[in-house]
């Protein structure tokens, strides 16, 4: 085990101390390179490396108290790679034996796109869109049940990153953070306002607009792209006990559906404040009714609070969910 000192400082070069105001027309590259560069930290601290084209595999869930990203999940197991393509690089996919896992590749203005079968991958500056990208890999597991997670981290060493040179990660200046923080507030307020739909916010650069990808960015930095996953947004004013019954979800054979329980401020607060396909109970009817609040002994409880939201994440969508013959369930007030 490595002695503080041991390891080399993270490779991240900050030119100026600048404090660059931030609008919509950067707003986008504002949150994504902040969170890169908190990630080159990260990743240097796990792995005792400089942080940059080292792979970081996380062998516990997201924890709940961290606040680097909003609307993380809690239903995977993540690795992580931040890349300077000044050299391409490769990374590889394994198989899984059917266990759900992907690649989410990110640019430096917060544009996605994901590889989702085992193979080799070649990441570049043109095909990414910039010098920089952020690569999360999601490993599916059951993160209650202690041998499952042994299998996806058998799975997670699988997993592998080449590059001839590992460069550094240059942050040009200092982001306004405050303005960083008001303009996510706004965008986060008019997706709900507006009801916009995840599916028009994540892609590649071309496929959603600047203003789309703000607000995507705004809502949950890294959102997978439709083919990925969809995520439904639920925003109720009330803490009312209530409930939403979930039947025949159309989630990917080899994947899963999720759903989790948020602050305000897209953070989450309560205890539980997450359930997945992987250990809900479902009743006699083929459905698993969820319970926000009320009695915490009831099947697939999750507090809830002032201010509360939830995300219904549904991994690798069929085409159920697009062509509309599975319905959108809504919350109902608790009888």
């Amino acid at each position: 085990m490595p002695k503080p000192g041991d390891c080399p400082k993270p490779a991240v070069e900050i030119q100026s101390e600048e404090v660059v105001p931030v609008t919509k027309a950067n707003y986008a590259a504002a949150e994504t390179q902040t969170v890169m560069a908190a990630y080159v930290g990260k990743i240097a601290k796990a792995t005792c490396s400089g942080g940059v084209g080292v792979l970081w595999n996380d062998s516990k869930a997201a924890d709940p108290k961290d606040r680097t990203v909003i609307r993380i999940n809690f239903d995977t197991l993540y690795s992580w790679l931040v890349l300077d393509l000044n050299s391409p690089a490769m990374i590889t996919l394994p198989e899984t034996g059917g266990r759900y896992q992907s690649a989410m590749v990110v640019n430096d203005e917060g544009y996605t796109y994901v590889h989702q079968d085992p193979g080799e991958y070649k990441l570049t500056k043109e095909a990414v869109g910039s010098r920089y990208a952020m690569v999360a890999f999601r490993t599916g597991v059951n993160i209650q049940d202690p041998a499952d997670v042994a299998k996806a981290q058998a799975l997670q060493a699988k997993l592998a990153v080449k590059q001839a040179q590992k460069g550094t990660f240059i942050q040009p200046n200092q982001w306004n953070k405050e303005q960083m923080l008001a303009l996510r507030a706004d965008y986060n307020k008019e997706r709900n306002e507006k009801g916009i739909q995840s599916e028009a916010l994540y892609g590649r650069k071309g496929v959603v607009s600047p203003e789309q990808n703000n607000m995507g960015v705004a809502v949950g930095i890294g959102g997978l792209p439709k083919e990925g996953a969809v995520y439904l947004f639920y925003t109720p004013t009330s803490t009312d006990p209530q409930t939403l019954t979930l039947k025949d979800v159309p989630n990917g054979d080899n994947a899963f559906w999720s759903l989790t329980v948020y602050d305000k401020e897209g953070f989450p607060t309560g205890e539980p404040f997450n359930l997945n396909s992987a250990f809900a109970k479902t009743n006699d009817q083929g459905e698993v009714v969820v319970h926000f609040g009320g009695d915490k002994n009831q099947d697939n409880y999750l507090a809830i609070y002032p201010g509360w939201n939830a995300t219904l994440r549904i991994y690798k969508p069929k085409p159920a969910y697009f062509d509309g013959s599975w319905k959108r369930p809504e919350l109902k007030l608790a009888q």
